[in-house]
């Protein structure tokens, strides 16, 4: 088998395995903090040390070698996220009431100290290795920093796909964060310049002259980038990329909810404030949202409220004049009294 596909096959191996051994470690051992701690501390000084003692080895086991290493420190700081070890100084779930920059402010709050974090150890592999001729290990951090920070802007703007069930327990009030729309504006920039950063990589590994280092080092790292480009992908599509990780997860999923509300006041309500209630709540403000259905009478007439696959529908519809304002919201974590409250509150100051 060729040497480049050989390392193709184990930086696909290594990228299901180590997502799944990560996402086992923080379930199994989610109130065992001192455990977390100790693997973190494990994989990050295991890393640093083979690191080290790989900066100037430049054959292919100095490339292997030095792309474990990489993943070593990786899962190091995953563990340190996922198991609540280190994330940001607010713990708490998307106020409702927050949008535009205050709700950017408070999601930045969540992950703050984690990303200073994973910033303070780039610059420590920098100084420590950027000298040395094997820069595998450093140049596949920077790509796996570069690709999670893109999916997390790409959650905070809106994706069909948030995956949010690959959090942990301890971690869920998280996807409250998470906005579900059919597209962002960011999303079409991220898989192109992606794109384009693993074609490049494919090319350095296979440029002419290359030797069996570059070859394999730029081969590994060119899969990886490859990978996330594909994991951006599951982020718009419908499908269950946690199905991939299924014997690493131990939480179990969270049942879906369905929070309904009704009113006996006749109305009719202004429904220009009603875009406000409705982008707060699928946004996620208030749980992970899956569909939104009712029917408001508002000045016009009847409309019929439709929300599916991240896009909300409002059309005019014929009802009887028996028929009551109401809506019917299903999802996962969802905080049914906050939800209910929101619509009462805007019946109360928007009604007539």
């Amino acid at each position: 088998m060729p040497e480049s596909v050989t390392a193709a096959l184990i930086a696909i191996f290594l990228w299901w395995l180590t997502t799944g051994a990560i996402l086992l470690a923080v379930t199994t051992l989610a109130h065992r903090r001192l455990a977390l701690g100790g693997a973190a501390v494990i994989l990050l000084s295991g890393g640093l040390i083979t690191l080290h003692q790989t900066a100037v080895d430049v054959s292919a086991a100095g490339a292997y070698l030095s792309f474990l290493a990489a993943l070593a420190i990786w899962g190091a700081v995953e563990i340190s996220f996922l198991g609540g070890l280190i994330t940001g100084p607010n713990r708490e779930a998307l106020p409702a009431k927050l949008m535009g920059l205050q709700r950017f402010w408070s999601a930045t709050r969540v992950v703050l100290w984690h990303e200073i974090f994973i910033l303070a150890l780039g610059f420590l592999l920098i100084v420590a290795f950027a000298q040395g001729p094997n820069r595998i290990g450093l140049i596949t951090y920077g790509i796996l920093w570069l690709m999670r920070l893109s999916a997390k802007l790409n959650l905070y703007l809106g994706v069909r796909n948030t995956g949010e069930m690959l959090l942990p327990a301890h971690l869920r009030y998280m996807s409250s964060y998470f906005a579900h729309r059919p597209m962002n504006l960011l999303f079409p920039f991220s898989i192109t310049l992606g794109t384009i950063l693993s074609a490049w990589l494919f090319h350095k590994a296979f440029a002419d002259g290359a030797d069996a280092h570059q070859l394999v080092g730029f081969m590994l790292i060119a899969t990886i980038a490859s990978l996330a480009v594909i994991e951006h992908w599951f982020l718009m599509l419908p499908l269950p990329i946690e199905t991939l990780w299924r014997w690493g997860l131990r939480d179990k999923d969270p049942p879906a909810q369905t929070a309904i509300w009704s009113t006996d006041r006749a109305g009719p309500f202004d429904t220009r404030p009603l875009n406000a209630v409705l982008a707060r709540i699928t946004a996620g403000a208030f749980g992970s949202v899956e569909s939104l259905k009712g029917s408001i009478r508002s000045p016009e007439g009847w409309l019929a409220l439709d929300f599916v696959d991240g896009i909300m529908h409002l059309r005019r519809e014929n009802t009887s004049e028996a028929m009551r304002t109401g809506i019917i919201v299903t999802g996962r974590l969802l905080d049914m009294r906050a939800i209910q409250s929101e619509f009462e509150d805007y019946a109360l100051r928007h009604g007539a």
